[in-house]
């Protein structure tokens, strides 16, 4: 092996290896950035709110909904969490999830048709069960195939 080689096969392992390091040492630096910013307490506003953002709206928004808890941490009875999200999708969403490709998600469930002031589905006018029920896939694809995508 040439001199010149063994440099450039050196230069190659260094290179790899710094990399590797760099990256990790990167990683461990957003880490270290983003408990920071967490546990750094937020500013206080004028009006003894908390301040989230620098828009005024949206700032006045948030505070409302963080004091106000009791209206929206509990849905229909329970609380929803993450953990939640399963039955929700399964109840939404059940036949796709289940591996079948062409079943259609029941958008028209039981407690959607009472929030909607429906007392049975055969109140449910036919135009719109069968636009809540359409396979849309084929338009789709038309619009796709238009479009260019």
């Amino acid at each position: 092996m040439k001199k010149s080689e063994l440099k450039v096969l050196i230069r190659e392992i260094v290179r790899e290896e710094v990399r590797i390091e760099l990256r990790s040492f990167l990683k461990e630096s957003k880490m270290n950035k983003r408990k920071q910013s967490i546990s750094q307490p937020k500013k206080k506003t004028k009006n003894g709110g908390i301040n989230y953002t620098k828009n005024k709206v949206l700032n006045e928004l948030l505070n409302e909904t963080a004091h106000s808890s009791e209206e929206w941490e509990t849905m229909g009875g329970e609380t929803f969490t993450t953990d939640s999200m399963r039955s929700i999708l399964n109840k939404s969403y059940g036949g796709m999830m289940n591996g079948s490709t062409n079943a259609t998600p029941n958008v028209m469930d039981d407690e959607m048709l009472v929030n909607a002031g429906v007392k049975s589905r055969d109140a449910v006018p036919e135009h719109i069960t069968k636009a809540l029920t359409r396979d849309y896939s084929d338009l789709m694809k038309h619009i796709d195939k238009k479009g260019g995508a």
